[in-house]
């Protein structure tokens, strides 16, 4: 995922099968309930190669995410309504004080993402930046979204196309992401569980579209990705263990190759 918001790490979720699979789980698990969101997401690699461990811990206000934080840094998250606008993350040293170093801006049409702009700041001055990176999005229909991604030059402003592709989508959930970079097209399809997705009730994080990977109604249990240069198929699977409301309380995630890269796991 582009970074998972700021709120969460880059990962490729993926599923194996658990012994607390959704048909082990209580008839009234799948309910739904809005206000439950998470209050910490902790990521945890089996190795130093693969990643460091974090904690992130989120505050809300009602169902909107006012901040989350871990160690060193601060993301903050401001709305217009319902519409994220903007998400800032600033590093934090040992006295407390804050730099910006990162923030994304959205626009909305016709109540639709219409664009992303990405910044790495520097010298910690909001409006300056070393690199810059912009999205269009244009709505097709309401289950497929054509999105156009571009590098911009901090200084001239020129914009230059880095890559195209589609999002589709089907019952609330992204089933196929198609992205050409040159002449390379990359599919990757998505096998979902019919379980709560941890961050769907988070406010505003539905309109945001890929910017966070693995959201949706409900979780990821398998991605299968091609391209055009290799057509066999690569799978990554996920394993989940659910609480009594249907939410995901841990998760295992799979390499291609079957390893395990890293778990996750939330409290609400």
């Amino acid at each position: 995922m582009k970074k998972l918001l700021f709120l969460f790490c880059t990962v490729t979720f993926v599923l194996t099968s658990c012994s607390n699979d959704e048909n082990s789980s209580p008839e009234n698990s799948s309910q739904d309930d809005n206000s439950v969101v998470p209050k910490t997401i902790s990521y945890i690699y089996p190795s130093l190669l693969l990643g460091v461990d974090s904690k992130s811990s989120a505050m809300y206000s009602g169902n909107k995410i006012l901040n989350s934080s871990e160690e060193g840094y601060k993301t903050v998250f401001t709305y217009d309504g319902d519409f994220i606008t903007k998400q800032e993350v600033f590093k934090l040293d040992k006295q407390g004080n804050q730099t910006i170093v990162k923030e994304v801006a959205y626009t909305y049409e016709n109540g639709k993402l219409k664009t992303r702009i990405y910044r790495v700041i520097i010298n910690g001055q909001s409006g300056s930046s070393d690199y810059i990176q912009k999205t269009v999005y244009t709505q097709n229909t309401n289950d497929l979204i054509s999105y156009l991604n571009y590098s911009v030059d901090a200084t001239t402003k020129i914009e230059s196309l880095i890559n195209e592709g589609t999002l589709t989508y089907e019952n609330g959930n992204l089933v196929k992401l198609q992205q050409k970079i040159n002449s390379i097209t990359t599919t990757s399809v998505y096998d979902y569980d019919t379980k709560q997705n941890p961050l769907k009730n988070i406010l505003g994080f539905n309109l945001l579209l890929d910017e966070i990977y693995g959201f949706g109604k409900n979780n990821i249990i398998k991605k299968t990705k091609t391209s055009s240069e290799n057509t066999n198929p690569t799978v990554y699977l996920t394993s989940y263990i659910y609480n009594e409301r249907g939410y995901p309380i841990k998760n295992t995630s799979l390499s291609g190759g079957g390893s395990v890269e890293y778990e996750i796991e939330y409290t609400y």
